[in-house]
């Protein structure tokens, strides 16, 4: 990097600094995904989820963001 000038340097740094958090963020999305369906998806009787399985996406999609939150805040 030393071919580039100071703010191209600093504007590359920043660039990977957010590709990287948009990349650990997916992955964190990828891995709620996969366990709210775990938890809440016991058949897949339908193309359509029940009442129950729908609560049970919705309160784990909250308490998913409620914790994301928590953390965002207290770090």
């Amino acid at each position: 990097m030393e071919a580039f000038d100071q703010a191209t340097q600093q504007e590359l740094k920043k660039f990977v600094e957010q590709e990287t958090q948009k990349a650990q963020m997916q992955q964190t999305i990828h891995e709620f995904t996969g366990r709210c369906w775990e938890s809440c998806i016991t058949q897949a009787k339908s193309n359509q989820l029940d009442s129950k399985e729908t609560a049970c996406l919705q309160n784990c999609v909250n308490r998913f963001v409620d914790t994301s939150v928590f953390i965002v805040k207290h770090s």
